[in-house]
């Protein structure tokens, strides 16, 4: 005997059989499979600061997990950065500075120029201005950042640890 699959709920009052969900908990939206969902980033927002021996940034508010995409840069025609793989300019303790670069492709940024971003030990600055692209389909549409290295745990000869993210805190690209 085969059900009428087009008439459900033809005849029944909508009070007494209850709501389909009335008992389950409300469920939390689960991580996407795409390519803007590879890589979970610390995002470190920062301030600048004037003092009497120069501008540094502070970190301002608290530290977000940001799901995007961290890819290494192919090409190296940036406005800030150096446009090669290596700084020449001589450094007081001899040798050359690496200079690295990633483009991040992120569904959700609230980021700007002064960012801190923390990926596998390593620390990056934005380099330049976050760009929205929004010509796509909702699921391909997504800012992109360009940032570099500025700490990499393997050639320094200090220790930093990434700040922590509190529990409670939104994850940036989830309520997109």
């Amino acid at each position: 005997m085969g059900y009428d699959m087009g008439h459900l709920f033809d005849g029944v009052e909508p009070d007494a059989s209850g709501h389909l969900f009335d008992s389950h908990p409300e469920v939390a939206m689960t991580r996407p499979d795409s390519l803007l969902y590879r890589d979970r980033i610390i995002v470190e927002p920062m301030r600048a600061v004037e003092t009497p021996y120069g501008n540094s940034v502070e970190p301002m508010g608290e530290p977000a997990y940001c799901w995007c995409s961290l890819e290494g840069r192919t090409q190296k025609n940036s406005v800030f950065s150096e446009n090669w793989a290596q700084d020449t300019t001589p450094q007081s303790t001899g040798g050359l500075r690496e200079v690295t670069i990633v483009k991040i492709l992120a569904p959700e940024w609230h980021g700007d120029i002064r960012t801190r971003v923390w990926h596998d030990g390593s620390c990056y600055e934005v380099d330049g201005s976050p760009v929205l692209m929004p010509h796509s389909t909702k699921t391909a549409r997504h800012w992109e950042i360009q940032a570099r290295r500025v700490y990499a745990p393997e050639l320094a000869k200090n220790h930093i640890d990434p700040p922590e993210v509190k529990e409670d805190t939104p994850v940036w690209g989830m309520s997109v």
